[in-house]
């Protein structure tokens, strides 16, 4: 048996897609498997893959069959492959647009970048994204060229264009004037094959309202990223998914917190850690919201790394690697910079230190959201996991979460949060989606990042073929 990839006219084949595979069954053998739920390692471990599926595992010699690929994996380490919950796999660059005269942020899909995110998100384990929020269309023709074999990426589930007022416009933004109009949205996007309606910072209560209502009308689950509408008002008019760790709303806080709060908050991004130096979370307004978002079952995807960029003077460089840079489109990556940049104009260095503080209490709210029970999951806010996604399985941990918590909610939690119920587990029936990984995440969740095969859907790639530039053809397995 060999560790490289093993190219035969069958498994060239195997590359182009579970629908056209031919007939065979593929061995991956030798390695430790890593169970998060059962917090167990099982050493000279074996799993058999037909048709996309896992139809056996164990330890030890594996039958005596006549396969049509062998992956000799000893020293490796294979779990579930991992799931971003927050991926904007399909979103362009960021840019700011004059529409009419007035500047405009747009989000626009390109083939290009779409295709470089799920490369890079696929080399580094994730193998599953919620993608919250883009245009609807991209979003639609991205599930068409990963389930022909087209593109190697994640399977993907999707919000489709965010709903959010001016000055954000384009095919990823909308903004519906009238009831009648937001149905109608809920509508295009459902019929699109969105299974999720994004509702953003800048709506009224009244519209977040109608936005979870004609959501719901469609069969959508609805998730929002809010700041003055509170986390409470949300659960309660039955939202369904809370995003970022910025439970931002004076509502939340206590009458003279709050007042103290809104005399401090000004038009820039420093209530994202002044809004922790108020918060009382023993504070009767707080223990509701928690207790209403454990009883309800509310999923909520924290993206510390939002919180970690933002609160850094060191920029992109706190949450990634020297070299990350080529793991990043060139282009997503600089419109990226620029507006965290813009989001700490004017900070000073106190705002830093006081941002640096605030994260105490960051992790502080995560454990007790965590401890009553409320359902977390893994996101980044990012292209869809890529370099960062270990970073923010370290930041878990580093909120008080153990290792194989983490890896839990990175697996297991996230894939049924999203609704990938067969996936998310190394079982027979479900689907092959693993990763193998040099060192052992559960000593060190910094190990994550270190893949050297996964495998989605039954296809399996190694970290180096699916990280050439450029790109190699990932379609018949050719290098």
């Amino acid at each position: 048996m060999t560790r490289n990839l093993l190219l035969t006219a069958a498994s060239a084949a195997l590359l182009t897609g579970c629908s056209g595979a031919a007939a065979g069954q593929d061995l991956y053998a030798g390695f430790t498997r890593i169970d998060p739920e059962s917090r167990t390692l099982t050493e000279n471990s074996y799993i058999i893959v037909e048709d996309g599926r896992i139809i056996g595992l164990g330890t030890g010699n594996p039958p005596d069959m006549d396969y049509r690929t062998v992956q000799d994996l000893t020293g490796t380490f294979g779990l579930p492959g991992f799931v971003d919950a927050h991926g904007h796999i399909t979103a362009g660059p960021h840019a700011v647009e004059v529409v009419d005269g007035a500047p405009m942020v747009t989000m626009e899909s390109r083939e290009d970048v779409t295709e470089f995110h799920a490369r890079m998100a696929l080399a580094f384990g994730v193998t599953s994204v919620r993608n919250p929020g883009a245009d609807p269309q991209a979003n639609a023709d991205y599930d068409r060229r990963i389930a022909s074999g087209e593109w190697a990426g994640p399977d993907a589930v999707h919000a489709g264009a965010v709903m959010q007022p001016p000055p954000f416009g384009g095919n990823a933004f909308s903004y519906p004037q009238g009831r009648e109009a937001w149905f109608a949205e809920a509508g295009r996007q459902a019929g699109l094959g969105m299974r999720y309606f994004k509702l953003y910072h800048g709506l009224s209560e009244d519209e977040l309202a109608l936005g979870i209502e004609a959501a719901h009308a469609h069969g959508l689950q609805a998730i929002a990223h809010l700041d003055q509408v509170s986390w409470l008002t949300a659960a309660e008019l039955g939202i369904d998914g809370l995003l970022h760790a910025l439970p931002t709303s004076s509502d939340l806080l206590e009458p003279e917190a709050a007042e103290a709060y809104l005399a401090d908050r000004g038009p820039d991004s420093r209530f994202m850690y002044q809004w922790f130096e108020y918060a009382d979370f023993d504070s009767p307004r707080i223990q509701r919201l928690i207790r209403e978002l454990a009883e309800r079952q509310i999923e909520v995807d924290l993206t510390l790394l939002v919180n970690e960029l933002v609160y850094s003077d060191e920029g992109y460089q706190a949450v990634m690697r020297e070299g990350d840079e080529r793991y990043l489109h060139p282009d997503a990556l600089e419109s990226s910079e620029q507006f965290a940049e813009l989001a700490r104009t004017g900070w000073t260095d106190e705002d830093y230190a006081r941002a640096d503080a605030a994260m105490d209490n960051v992790h502080a709210f995560v454990r007790r959201l965590h401890a009553a029970g409320v359902p977390l999951l893994i996101g980044t806010d990012g292209p869809g996991g890529g370099p960062a996604y270990a970073m923010e399985l370290q930041l878990h941990h580093a909120a008080g979460l153990d290792r194989w918590e983490v890896l839990r909610l990175a697996t297991t939690a996230s894939a049924e949060g999203i609704g990938f119920d067969n996936t998310g587990r190394l079982e027979e029936g479900r689907e092959a989606d693993i990763v193998f990984l040099e060192a052992n995440p559960a000593e060190d969740l910094a190990h994550a990042r270190e893949v050297h095969m996964v495998v989605t859907n039954g296809r399996a790639f190694t970290f180096d073929q699916l990280t050439a530039a450029p790109p190699q053809n990932l379609q018949n397995g050719e290098e």
